[in-house]
């Protein structure tokens, strides 16, 4: 991967959070703007970008699966366990100086010891359970996300028959909804892999790239991510279109997702020979990039609570100008210990997971008496 698609990839990261970010702000202000109303999207072009940056460090970074999913776990734990703590503070906190802040579809706060528990496993949107982390609904793709992570090392790492079998039970343990979302990210990861789309000329990557800008302009025009809804739920009727939660419109994320890879497959083609990218561009990108996941997992929680501090300024453009920017600089502080202390974290998985072996040995050992 060349230097300027990864600041690009970095680039475009950082984008897809702040969509996120300013899509849920929608409830304290509506701007009535397109950058402001695209947070599902936001999400499927991160399983894409999550596809093909897992593709490529499993490739040139970690050699077994035992450093993949030490690696994926420093990563994921070191913004979601603080997360999890971060948002049980806050909507605690804003509730008592404000509760008429929280609408009422947000006050997720019954069963806070189940919700604290699946949240901590990962296991919210297994089958048919949908449950919330407190405020915190974007806190639900992490738990798709983090099992491709899991399929794909076992696909990537593990031989022989046995890569399929447990891949398949893993799936059937899951159940549709996250495996329904999947074909997205794996889109990605058959965008880094294929030799034949990372050596395609330059004329059909100027082809790739304008059909993915004409193909993204098209799915703007006519809505079809809200196509992709109302077509499902024609399909299947209301009662089990609702049991998808958030993969409910998974048929226009498909052609979304296909439009991404397009994208990228061009770009990564036409930024291999740019060399030359000024310092202080380069620096402002990696920076921001590195509280992308902050921001994305931090920014809901921070919303509301800040919604409830600054409650008794008027409502609209006011306080939406004060909530937001008090967000955004919230997470960039809250980030410098969480992502960007990613090398403690993985050293207390890589503690913790040799922990957990001796102990089995014992175990073991014990049991054999």
């Amino acid at each position: 991967m060349s230097r300027a698609f990864s600041i690009y990839l970095d680039a475009i990261r950082f984008l897809a959070a702040l969509l996120v970010l300013f899509y849920h702000a929608n409830w304290i202000y509506r701007p009535g703007i397109l950058f402001t109303s695209l947070g599902h999207e936001a999400v499927v072009i991160f399983f894409v970008l999550s596809g093909f940056v897992i593709a490529y460090v499993a490739e040139t970074r970690e050699t077994d699966f035992r450093g993949f999913m030490v690696a994926r776990g420093a990563r994921i734990f070191s913004v979601a366990i603080p997360a999890i703590i971060l948002t049980a503070g806050l909507d605690y906190a804003g509730f008592q100086i404000q509760d008429a802040a929280y609408p009422e579809g947000y006050r997720a706060w019954d069963y806070p010891a189940i919700r604290v528990i699946t949240s901590s496993l990962f296991l919210n949107e297994i089958w048919m359970l949908g449950i919330q982390l407190f405020t915190n609904v974007p806190y639900w793709s992490l738990n798709y996300e983090v099992w491709y992570y899991v399929l794909f090392g076992i696909l990537f790492f593990f031989e022989g028959r046995r890569r399929w079998i447990v891949f398949g039970l893993l799936c059937l343990f899951l159940g549709p909804k996250i495996v329904l979302l999947m074909p997205v990210w794996w889109m990605g990861v058959w965008v880094y892999r294929s030799q034949y789309l990372a050596n395609l000329s330059r004329p059909a990557a100027w082809l790739c790239l304008l059909l993915s800008l004409l193909g993204g302009y098209w799915y703007v025009h006519v809505n079809m991510g809200q196509w992709g809804w109302d077509y499902l739920k024609q399909l299947m009727g209301p009662d089990w279109h609702l049991q998808l939660s958030f993969s409910r419109q998974f048929i226009s994320d498909y052609y979304l997702g296909a439009i991404l890879s397009l994208h990228f497959v061009g770009l990564r083609v036409l930024l291999a020979r740019v060399e030359d990218l000024p310092q202080r561009v380069t620096a402002t990108i990696r920076y921001l990039a590195g509280a992308t996941f902050s921001i994305y997992l931090f920014h809901q929680p921070l919303l509301w609570f800040y919604n409830a501090v600054f409650f008794s300024v008027e409502e609209g453009i006011p306080r939406y100008l004060l909530v937001v920017p008090f967000t955004l600089v919230t997470v960039f502080i809250l980030s410098t210990f969480t992502e960007k202390k990613k090398h403690l974290w993985k050293r207390w998985v890589e503690q913790g997971l040799q922990l957990l072996e001796r102990t089995g040995a014992r175990f073991r050992q014990s049991f054999a008496r």
